[in-house]
């Protein structure tokens, strides 16, 4: 029965994914989510002993 599911050829198929994921809506929520990792990891990473500045 799961030898029925169409595996996804990429690329070629990388454009349904905005068909789900709508840019204008989470787009800018995807990008401070992005900015909010990055910055907790470099405050970790500048926190760590003898790592800092």
């Amino acid at each position: 029965m799961a030898n029925n599911i169409a595996k996804p050829k990429n690329p070629d198929d990388d454009w349904k994914f905005w068909l789900v994921v709508d840019p204008s809506t989470w787009l800018v929520p995807i990008l401070l989510a992005v900015l909010l990792i990055a910055l907790l990891v470099h405050h970790y990473a500048l926190h760590l002993p003898g790592h800092g500045w």
